[in-house]
């Protein structure tokens, strides 16, 4: 998620696998399951976020390497309602916005949501 001044939403996960690491919001748990990305993503975000406001569309995949049950990651970008977020322990413990600078600093993201984050900035770049 991104909102009116470019920043990036992250959330310190809760839960294994990557408890206690910053992370996007993701559904691919729920795909593992069966669920549509387009449902999956909106699931998530109320999971994590514990809001219903995500209004967003499909931007592009990342192909994964790390995950046994899925070739590619469906990255959706949108936008929630900032007022009406929330953490929900034990899925996420913190959430933060930050800007394009500071998410190049993280070191250690879950999953491969520093790959995803960096596709996302060269992305946008070339939209400019």
């Amino acid at each position: 998620m991104v909102n009116d001044r470019d920043e990036i939403l992250l959330i310190k996960r809760g839960r294994e696998p990557f408890a206690g690491h910053w992370a996007l919001i993701s559904g691919i748990g729920e795909s593992k399951k069966g669920i549509k990305p387009e449902k999956g993503v909106i699931e998530e975000v109320n999971c994590d976020v514990q809001t219903s406001s995500f209004r967003g569309e499909h931007a592009f995949s990342v192909a994964v390497k790390s995950d046994k049950f899925v070739d590619e990651v469906v990255v959706f970008v949108g936008k929630v309602d900032e007022s009406n977020i929330k953490v929900n322990p034990p899925f996420s413990v913190d959430l933060k916005w930050v800007s394009e600078e500071e998410a190049k600093k993280f070191k250690a993201l879950a999953f491969e949501h520093k790959k995803i984050i960096n596709e996302y900035m060269r992305r946008r770049k070339l939209s400019v």
